[in-house]
């Protein structure tokens, strides 16, 4: 059974941004591409991180958590356009994480791409490899997105984020007790008032996180649930970001995920069990629930 053993929401705000030169030659590329009169003073307006960057941070706070013993396989999933264009960012981190890990990206999926990075983690650990027998250890998926962007219609993070998850098949976290990636209408986007824990929510009481397109009619929701709102000034980060901030303070809760891209049109979600201190026998249960994954 896959388990999620650790989310963390990477801090990125004081990183430093990359120099004149980056911002000059990307501008000259788009002019080159698109004319002399294509706009390019969005550069500036932006902070201006690059992956890389971001990429550095988040390898430094999972190892200062000792979250990078075992890590086998790297998936980056990236939702917008990286600003430097002068490194290809497989090899990179290839290159950055110890062992060289089997590194891949997930890109053009939009608010689905960490739900299909969790299910690609979980067949390359169990049956990829070059003998196809499984890579072993834990996989991290890094959810990037960076707001130094052109003018767009679709809504675009407000600010540069990084969530790091680490996965494994064995070992503590949340079992993974259901993934689901369907495709659904493109529409409008539903009004989506807010929500957050009530103060004197119960610990063990589930929480159910939902994107900010995601019309809270449309899932399952009991009495007893907390119902969380991803912020609106996130992408494909959003609900992830809110996981990472509840882990940890209610460990005994079910969590359930459920996100919708109007974009591109899907509906996806995602439901883990209890944070369990070490990993139960298997049994059918655990094998039934892998079955969500295969």
């Amino acid at each position: 059974m896959l388990r999620v053993r650790a989310v963390v929401d990477v801090p990125v705000d004081d990183l430093v941004p990359v120099g004149e030169g980056t911002r000059r030659s990307v501008a000259e590329d788009l002019r080159y591409v698109y004319g002399e009169g294509q706009p390019t003073d969005w550069l500036d307006a932006g902070p201006g991180r690059d992956y890389p960057t971001m990429i550095r941070a988040a390898r430094a706070a999972l190892a200062e958590r000792g979250l990078l013993d075992d890590v086998r396989l790297v998936v980056l999933v990236v939702t917008t356009p990286d600003l430097q264009h002068e490194r290809l960012l497989g090899g990179f981190v290839a290159d950055l994480f110890d062992g060289r890990p089997y590194t891949f990206c997930v890109t053009e999926q939009g608010l689905a791409g960490p739900f299909t990075a969790l299910r690609l983690a979980h067949e390359e650990l169990r049956h990829g490899g070059p003998t196809g027998t499984g890579l072993g250890g834990s996989a991290l998926v890094l959810v990037l997105e960076q707001c130094t962007l052109p003018p767009a219609p679709v809504r675009v993070p407000a600010r540069d984020r990084v969530v790091a998850l680490v996965v494994g098949h064995d070992g503590p976290g949340r079992p993974v007790e259901a993934l689901t990636v369907a495709r659904a209408p493109r529409g409008a986007r539903p009004a989506a008032p807010a929500a957050d824990a009530a103060p004197g929510a119960a610990p063990d009481a589930r929480r159910v996180v939902l994107g900010v397109d995601v019309d809270a009619s449309a899932v399952t929701v009991l009495d007893r649930d907390v119902v969380l709102r991803a912020d609106a000034g996130a992408a494909a980060t959003g609900v992830w970001e809110v996981l990472a901030a509840h882990d940890d303070a209610a460990p005994g809760a079910s969590v359930v995920l459920h996100e919708r891209c109007v974009e591109l049109g899907y509906r996806c979600s995602l439901a883990l069990g209890p944070r369990t201190v070490r990993e139960a026998s298997p049994g059918a249960a655990d094998r039934a629930r892998e079955a969500v994954l295969a």
